[in-house]
């Protein structure tokens, strides 16, 4: 964790509390893309694009899984099943949340649903375990390392973690 500043959890209970799953999308291989917000929200716009929901958390190098009527984990799912878990969070509440560790989320849902994040290790390098995109363009990313940071929308990925101290 940055010992230089606590965790931002104030961006993560803005994101969750009081809201529900509004999007849920299957990216490239298991990059998982949940939306947070009031209200449920079409797949795509009318140009035909994911639709951008209030908050969206992304998962990039981490596993991740879906506990509750339908499970399925990304380290052993096939896509059907992934994307059947991912899309059974839409509509439910964001009941609690909470960081076991710096760099894992869990979040609990009406439905009696959990969903869960956990970083790969870095073995392979420093990467971008998981993100969240906020409306005010900041994005608070989370690195397989335990690290975080909190960059503007347009910085690019590989600068993310640039400027925080291992």
């Amino acid at each position: 964790m940055n010992e230089a500043h606590a965790f931002p959890v104030a961006r993560l209970s803005e994101a969750f509390t009081g809201h529900r799953c509004v999007t849920a999308w299957l990216g490239y291989g298991s990059v998982l893309f949940l939306g947070f917000g009031e209200k449920v929200l079409s797949e795509r716009d009318q140009h035909g694009r994911h639709t951008r929901p209030p908050f969206e958390l992304e998962t990039n190098f981490a596993d991740w899984f879906v506990e509750g009527p339908t499970i399925a984990a990304s380290a052993d799912s096939d896509r059907a099943q992934l994307i059947a878990a991912a899309e059974s969070l839409i509509g439910e509440q964001v009941v609690s949340w909470e960081l076991p560790e710096s760099k894992n989320l869990r979040v609990t849902f009406t439905g009696k649903k959990l969903f869960a994040v956990e970083a790969w290790g870095t073995e392979d390098g420093l990467a971008d375990a998981w993100c969240l995109k906020s409306p005010d363009g900041r994005i608070l990313a989370v690195a397989t390392d335990g690290r975080f940071v909190v960059v503007d929308a347009s910085l690019p990925v590989r600068e993310w973690f640039d400027s925080v101290a291992q």
